[in-house]
């Protein structure tokens, strides 16, 4: 009777459970999900999670927001623990990269021609945003009421009699001073402009900590306040430039008078013409000027991207720079080129030798960006130690550069040194006729 009991109450719950009406939960599909059989991507049919034959995620994207959201998440995550173990593995073992390689062991490392232009984008990048000139103002720059009262304390410290800077400097500083001070309007845009940079480079180094404590300048710092000094003092000449229309006539020379044909005489070294820059001219040593049509070309092109006395220099150099990464990046294989003749004993693939050409470029770059940066934290922390850091770690870049050489190619202490030293010149020589030539390309172009 039990039994029979159990039988009824099942029986009921199971035509409840079917007539009853089912509510619709929200945010949910109406159709089930169902496996695909298919890869979407070739069409291959599946036997598992993974395409077997473009490997692709057999997983419906459009049904799940969460798998999405996780799939993205994993990718990333495996992405940047492949990096961050390469970055370690270039910068302690570098040849530990280039051996497991060419061995076949390559999942576990981020393939080397992405790794370099990571690394060449964050090495040029930090270059355009240093400028490796140690100077901030080499871009047009307006300066605020603030930066002006900075200026003219930066005037008066250098000008103190308690300054490191000895008498006749601090007396060109005072009349620099005097020309700071004068009205903005008394001066053009361009010199405005001389200005502006020159006070700025005097500004930077009246705000180093030790500045007072100093009994004399260092080199650099005496570099920088002598460039500054002499912008405003070129300034100050070009303003005086133009001769008096009241001045009396200069006495005639007693001089002869140069024989016909013979190349015109220098003007005397304190006129104008004596003080004004030099312009660009080709030719040989009569000074006659370009007499080829090459030398010709070449005169009007040159002053046409530089300027007749070089008012354009600072433009040509700029785009220079920006053709330097697509320069070094021709350079990989040539550097992989010289490798293959140097070590054309050993029957290695050219492949091999430009995998091993990317990686210690990848390494150069790194390590130059991580002493970059370390010497900048030495100069704002420990500034006395800082030219030993910076030369310590130069010092171990270059000795792992050489010990990969020798770990990749597996020679003597002898035969390393002598073809590291070798191919370093020849390498050497192979950058400066890049380097020519694409200034040579951004000449013309």
């Amino acid at each position: 009777m039990a039994d029979q009991t159990t039988q009824f109450i099942v029986g009921d719950v199971a035509v409840d459970a079917l007539t009853t009406k089912r509510k619709r939960r929200y945010f949910r599909s109406k159709n089930p999900i169902s496996p695909l059989s298919h890869c979407e991507n070739c069409e291959t049919p599946l036997a598992g999670e993974y395409c077997s034959q473009c490997g692709q995620h057999a997983i419906d994207y459009r049904r799940s927001i969460m798998r999405l959201a996780v799939d993205a998440a994993d990718s990333l995550l495996n992405w940047d623990t492949k990096f961050l173990h390469t970055v370690v593995v270039l910068l302690l073992r570098p040849w530990r990269l280039t051996n497991d390689f060419n061995a076949g062991r390559r999942v576990r490392y981020v393939h080397p021609l992405r790794l370099y232009l990571v690394a060449s984008i964050l090495f040029f990048l930090l270059g355009n945003l240093l400028n490796f000139t140690g100077f901030r103002d080499n871009r047009n720059i307006e300066l605020s009421t603030e930066d002006r009262a900075e200026i003219d304390r930066a005037f008066a410290t250098l000008a103190a009699p308690d300054s490191p800077l000895p008498p006749e400097q601090r007396a060109r500083v005072e009349a620099a001073r005097q020309r700071w001070t004068a009205p903005v309007e008394t001066r053009t845009e361009a010199e405005n402009a001389i200005f502006d940079k020159a006070a700025l480079r005097l500004l930077k180094l009246t705000n180093k900590d030790d500045f007072k404590t100093q009994k004399e300048l260092k080199t650099k710092d005496l570099v920088r306040l002598e460039t500054a000094l002499s912008l405003i003092e070129q300034a100050n000449q070009k303003e005086r430039a133009p001769a008096d229309p009241n001045a009396p006539p200069t006495a005639p020379s007693d001089a002869p008078a140069p024989p016909e044909g013979a190349p015109p005489a220098a003007p005397p070294s304190g006129s104008p013409a004596a003080k004004s820059g030099p312009t660009i001219q080709l030719g040989g040593p009569d000074g006659g000027g370009a007499d080829t049509p090459f030398e010709k070309w070449m005169e009007t092109r040159i002053k046409e991207k530089i300027g007749e006395d070089g008012t354009k220099v600072e433009l040509f150099l700029s785009t220079l720079r920006d053709h330097i990464p697509t320069m070094m990046l021709c350079c990989v294989p040539l550097f992989a080129f010289v490798l293959k003749l140097l070590y054309v004993r050993q029957r290695r693939y050219y492949v091999e030798h430009l995998v091993y050409a990317l990686h210690i470029h990848t390494f150069a770059y790194v390590a130059i960006v991580v002493i970059t940066l370390m010497g900048m934290g030495a100069q704002r922390w420990v500034p006395t130690l800082q030219p030993l850091i910076v030369f310590a770690l130069s010092l171990v870049g270059v000795a792992l550069i050489f010990l990969s050489i020798r770990r990749v190619y597996r020679q003597g202490w002898f035969m390393t040194t002598f073809k590291f030293a070798l191919g370093g010149m020849i390498y050497a020589t192979v950058i400066s006729l890049a380097l020519t030539a694409t200034a040579f390309i951004t000449l013309i172009t």
